[in-house]
């Protein structure tokens, strides 16, 4: 490749000189865990809304078996099953997420597994393939944000696209030039805003499934001779420029390159299907459940203090809609109601049945919300409840479990997974849990993905 003055090529020639043999067990080992959480969630949402529209168009668009839709025997074109499984594994927000709101295994995984099985990839190269595409998006992601948080509006899925590309180009095996288009592609496509987040819209499970498949067809058009742009990072309208939301620092971008992989140190495994940000507040309410229950939310006067973050994304009044389990998911008023009233939070109190339940949206709703503009952690939030004659009881919520300073262990990530099966709407992924998780822990000594695809997708 000739070089273009844009950090973009120093990034790119590692991520397709970088030796599968070579990545730490470490970082294996936790793309194995990337790989089993992923599936929980898709497990988890398999009939969620907006998952049967996602699996009869891309059926539609479909014209060659080359991949496998999880859960069933069906094979639709790589990019189109990759687009139904991101659909199903972002449907219940019960993904991983890194800060300031990527959700990078819920497109990663799909692209990783569909490409490992179109381009006869083995385990340890599907797993270092998720590596490096997370470094990759990782480092752009550091670089960014060296002086502000949120990406000008833009959903930051769009990280996804770069770390998918990466994967996608690594695992079909892409000559150097094409892996640099395929990037470049991925990059062009854009994704997503945070609108459809404040607007709590379907749209939040499709554009996940969006960037699985852009990033499969941008490695696909590359290897066809379509090219893409190549000042990705630095151009006048390159990411940089687009979507920083201040000055950023190319540094980040190549500190201990090829040395040490980014991911496991940002990423935040939820225990809960809801937004991340709300991590904390459900388990600060769940842990003083026991004197709040003492209370007659009816008497009380409510107050819930809340990061700016938290106000942006998940402040607004809680009215459920005709996507009430959305609207759920990113309402910091239903998250409290829920704890207080039910006690737990899976994927049962976030159906929309659940999410339209009266006696929840009437305590949700009676909750009033005020932006601390002071308060600069993103899950940092202060619920106050006031009965009369009483001394105010207050709650404090920050770091929930999960984020990186409270991180979850490798024995819960398995316990949600079995969980998350376990009550799934799908039969052949609920029968099959202890041979899915065995092939993972073998994967890195797998020659193919075959063994796996065979656990998770039965002929029934």
């Amino acid at each position: 490749m000739q070089p273009i003055n844009d950090p973009f090529d120093i990034l790119l020639d590692a991520a397709w000189t970088m030796d599968a043999a070579v990545l730490p067990a470490k970082v294996l080992a936790f793309q194995r865990l990337r790989i089993l959480d992923n599936l929980s969630c898709l497990a988890a949402g398999y009939d969620a809304a907006g998952t049967d529209a996602a699996l009869a168009l891309a059926r539609q668009w479909s014209g060659c078996e080359q991949a496998s839709v999880i859960g069933s025997s069906l094979r639709l074109a790589a990019s189109q099953a990759a687009f139904v499984n991101a659909v199903r594994s972002r449907a219940l927000d019960y993904c991983d997420v890194v800060s300031p709101g990527w959700h990078p295994s819920s497109s990663d995984v799909p692209v990783a597994l569909a490409c490992a099985q179109l381009g006869g990839a083995s385990g340890q190269e599907l797993l270092a393939a998720l590596a490096v595409g997370q470094d990759f998006a990782q480092r752009i992601n550091q670089a960014a944000q060296s002086n502000g948080f949120f990406y000008k509006g833009f959903d930051s899925n769009i990280l996804g696209l770069f770390s998918g590309s990466v994967i996608a180009a690594r695992l079909l095996r892409l000559a150097p030039a094409e892996f640099a288009h395929a990037v470049g592609l991925a990059f062009d496509f854009g994704i997503g805003t945070f609108q459809h987040y404040q607007d709590k819209t379907l749209a939040v499970r499709i554009s996940q499934g969006l960037v699985a498949r852009h990033a499969i067809e941008a490695a696909q058009l590359a290897a066809s001779g379509i090219s893409g742009p190549r000042r990705v990072l630095n151009g006048e309208n390159g990411f940089f420029n687009l979507y920083a939301p201040g000055a950023a620092d190319p540094s980040k971008l190549t500190e201990e390159l090829g040395v040490r992989f980014l991911g496991e140190e940002v990423t935040c495994f939820k225990r809960y299907p809801h937004c991340s940000i709300l991590l904390a507040l459900t388990d600060a309410v769940l842990a003083t459940r026991g004197e709040l229950l003492t209370m007659d939310p009816e008497r009380c006067d409510l107050r819930l203090e809340m990061s700016p973050a938290m106000y942006m994304v998940c402040g607004a009044r809680y009215v459920p809609t005709h996507t009430a389990e959305i609207d759920a998911q990113f309402s910091a008023c239903y998250i409290a109601a829920n704890a207080w009233l039910r006690g737990q939070a899976t994927p049962r109190e976030f159906s929309a049945e659940c999410a339209c339940e009266p006696a929840v949206v009437n305590l949700a709703q009676r909750i009033q919300v005020a932006r601390m503009d002071n308060w600069e952690r993103f899950d940092q939030c202060r619920l106050t409840v006031t009965k009369p004659g009483c001394a105010p009881k207050v709650i404090e919520a920050a770091y929930g479990k999960g984020w990186p300073e409270n991180p979850l262990e490798s024995t819960d990530l398995v316990a949600k997974f079995r969980q998350c099966l376990s009550q799934s709407a799908c039969e052949p992924l609920r029968c099959n849990t202890n041979e899915i998780v065995q092939h993972i822990e073998k994967l890195g000594n797998a020659a193919s993905v075959a063994a796996l695809f065979s656990a998770l997708c039965p002929i029934v």
